[in-house]
């Protein structure tokens, strides 16, 4: 993803990023210059947006499972409170 991202999205993203509860360290101005000077190094791209395409469609699989419990067997507990679920 990272050769996709311009150079723009790239400092951008280094900028926002918070560490989470004090187990990193901030990203430091001093290393962010370092990595704009490397990234001024290679070809430009066409797109100046920091943001993806939103017209592009991910594609999502979610693999089924097949379980081996019977739903006839399944007691559902008063506590839920679900009462629209009745066993037939």
């Amino acid at each position: 993803m990272c050769n996709k991202m311009s150079t723009n999205q790239i400092i951008k993203l280094l900028n926002l990023y918070t560490p989470a509860d004090d187990y990193e360290e901030r990203i430091s101005q001093s290393f962010i210059h370092l990595i704009q000077e490397k990234l001024k190094e290679r070809p430009q791209s066409e797109q100046s947006t920091l943001l993806m395409d939103t017209k592009f469609n991910f594609s999502v699989r979610f693999p089924f499972s097949a379980s081996n419990i019977q739903l006839e067997h399944i007691e559902i507990p008063d506590v839920l409170q679900v009462p629209m679920l009745k066993k037939i």
